[in-house]
């Protein structure tokens, strides 16, 4: 590894880059494996995208080359991972969709979804001259590769270092163009880092204009509305991945910031309740977390008249303390989710006591939803 001074002078406003460039060779320093990087086709813009740490020992690397912000491409982004990382259960499809989500956060390109079938394969990658056999998935213009560099009759290894797993992603160059190699010479990644950093604050400046972007005043009660929406969804779609085996993803298209949904519903729920910011952030947190739960316990919602309903009895009885239909099941959600303001301790002889109290409690707020619906079904 280097640590030259680089072509540029003192003078030159893009020190501060090197300076920081410097700081993450520095972290990068010490490590027990080799790290790769393409060797072909011959790619321009070297960048480290990123690493790392687990309890302070650097386990995982990425190094990129080619357009970072040109759905064509080339690009070609190679990650490095010890054995020290754990075991990586990504499939290669998600792998995939990593690269389409990285492209649209950073350059706002939706690809969407790939309709076609994928063409799976077992070719041979030429690393440092010595072939090693991948997996490979390709979906139209974009790819995945995984190789593992390890083992006994592994002959990379000879030259020493820790066994490691490749995951190699391509976009805009066929798979069978593409060399790896063992790099040596990191101070470009670093310094391409820095660049990458600086034209990636520029792109999204620009997409947000000199003030961010404009959002409408919510009306009414439209704040809590989106707010329960998104966190229902968010909390559905994880729930899902997680049974399945994949890393939970948000849509790319129509996104939210969650923190704006909520700062907004908050603001709405001072100014319609009278609250001070702290209750008003309760009230709001109390809300979401009972639509969460309903989503999760219940079959009937979300997207039924009667989910909307709930919804609509719910806010109201949040900011305007409402005699709703609900009132009932509300306030056995209010009395049960104020004792999470209390938590006591999990061990200790009325562990038991608490635990069977806290099933009674949740069954009777479902039995009080049930009842509501049942009332809703005859026209009460």
């Amino acid at each position: 590894m280097q640590y030259g001074s680089g072509s540029w002078g003192f003078d030159d406003p893009r020190d501060i880059w090197y300076e920081l460039a410097l700081a993450d060779l520095r972290s990068l320093g010490r490590r027990g494996f080799r790290l790769y990087g393409p060797t072909a086709p011959l790619l321009s813009s070297p960048t480290l995208a990123s690493w790392e740490r687990h309890n302070s020992e650097l386990v995982l690397v990425v190094l990129a080359h080619g357009e970072h912000f040109a759905p064509e491409g080339p690009y070609v982004q190679v990650q490095t991972a010890s054995a020290a990382a754990g075991q990586r259960s990504s499939s290669l499809h998600d792998v995939i969709e990593d690269e389409r989500d990285r492209l649209y956060e950073h350059a706002g390109i939706d690809e969407g979804e790939y309709r076609d079938l994928p063409v799976e394969s077992e070719p041979w990658f030429t690393i440092d001259g010595i072939p090693v056999r991948a997996a490979l998935r390709v979906e139209g213009r974009l790819w995945a590769a995984r190789l593992s560099l390890g083992g006994p009759d592994c002959p990379l290894l000879s030259r020493g270092g820790e066994p490691v797993t490749l995951t190699v992603t391509g976009r805009g160059v066929a798979p069978d163009r593409v060399g790896l190699r063992t790099v040596e010479d990191l101070e470009p990644y670093a310094v391409g880092r820095q660049e990458r950093l600086a034209a990636l604050a520029a792109r999204r400046s620009q997409r947000r204009g000199p003030s961010g972007p404009e959002q409408p005043e919510p009306v009414g009660l439209d704040a809590h509305r989106r707010l329960v929406e998104y966190s229902v969804q968010h909390a559905l779609r994880v729930e899902a991945a997680l049974e399945s085996g994949h890393p939970p993803r948000e849509p790319r298209s129509g996104r939210e910031d969650d923190s704006a949904l909520w700062e907004s519903a908050v603001r709405q729920q001072m100014r319609l309740a009278g609250e001070e910011r702290a209750a008003a952030n309760d009230a709001v947190t109390a809300l979401v977390n009972q639509m969460v739960q309903l989503a999760r316990r219940v079959d009937w919602f979300p997207g039924s008249p009667d989910a909307r309903a709930a919804v609509e009895e719910s806010i109201r009885y949040t900011v305007f303390d409402s005699e709703v239909a609900s009132v009932d099941a509300q306030r056995a959600w209010r009395a049960q989710w104020s004792r999470h303001d209390f938590p006591s301790d999990r061990r200790g002889p009325d562990r038991r006591e608490r635990q069977e109290q806290q099933i009674e409690a949740d069954a009777q707020w479902l039995g009080l939803w049930q009842n509501w619906r049942e009332r809703l079904a005859a026209g009460g």
